[in-house]
């Protein structure tokens, strides 16, 4: 429950900054920028969850990730990225008590997920009229 408060905390100041009217000579930004922005927000809460597996599983021994003989960093992390977005392939299987994490995990990715894809919506509804407002 702390990583739903911690990533819904981390996003919605993330979308409150992006939110801001930047205006100036030298920095407008658009579409590009905004998508690049949300993805980097996605990756930062996906890297949460995976120092909360790795922890749980090393530090803690609450469970494992079945299918790899010893799990490295980015094996957590492409975990944590495979169930966060829901695309789970499957070949890497959380064991113990891992499985609470994993199952929470894709709900909360998928809100906010669906969150920025509404905000990136009505950002580029606003700077270029896509939906009759101007």
């Amino acid at each position: 429950m702390a990583l739903l408060a911690l990533t819904t905390a981390l996003h919605y100041e993330g979308l409150k900054l992006l939110a801001r009217p930047h205006r100036g000579p030298f920095f407008q930004p658009g579409p590009v920028f905004a998508i690049t922005a949300l993805v980097v927000l996605h990756l930062a809460e996906i890297s949460l969850y995976a120092a909360a597996f790795a922890a749980a599983a090393e530090m803690l021994g609450l469970g494992s990730l079945h299918g790899l003989a010893r799990a490295s960093a980015l094996d957590y992390f492409y975990f944590a990225s495979q169930t966060y977005s829901t695309l789970g392939y499957g070949d890497v299987v959380p064991m113990g008590a891992l499985r609470m994490i994993a199952s929470v995990e894709p709900l909360n990715g998928l809100l906010l997920l669906a969150w920025s894809g509404a905000f990136l919506v009505r950002h580029l509804d606003g700077r270029q009229g896509l939906g009759g407002r101007a």
